[in-house]
C-alpha cells in the first residue's frame, strides 16, 4: 500500500511508497518503493525504485533511478537529477 498526504497530483504509478504534500508523478511514470519528501517533481517517463528523495527535487523526464532493497538511492534537498 501506499501513503499519500492531501495536495499530491498522481497521473503516473505508485506503488508500496510514502508521498509527502505537494509530490507530483507525471503519466507514465513508475514509483515504486520510495519515499518522496514534500514537493517533490516526477516527470514523464520517469522510472524510480528504492528511492529517497528530500525536498523540492526535481526528476527531469525519461530519468530511471533504481536503489537496491537494503541500499536506496538517496537525493539531496533542492536537486534537479
Amino acid at each position: 500500500g501506499c501513503i499519500v498526504a492531501d495536495g499530491c497530483t498522481i497521473e503516473g504509478s505508485v506503488e508500496n511508497s510514502i508521498l509527502f504534500r505537494g509530490v507530483s508523478v507525471a503519466r507514465g511514470a513508475q514509483v515504486k518503493n520510495c519515499i518522496l519528501m514534500q514537493d517533490v517533481t516526477v516527470s514523464r517517463d520517469a522510472v524510480l525504485h528504492h528511492v529517497v528523495a528530500d525536498k523540492n527535487v526535481a526528476i527531469m523526464e525519461s530519468r530511471t533511478l533504481i536503489g537496491n532493497e537494503s541500499y536506496p538511492l538517496a537525493i539531496a534537498k533542492g536537486s534537479k537529477v
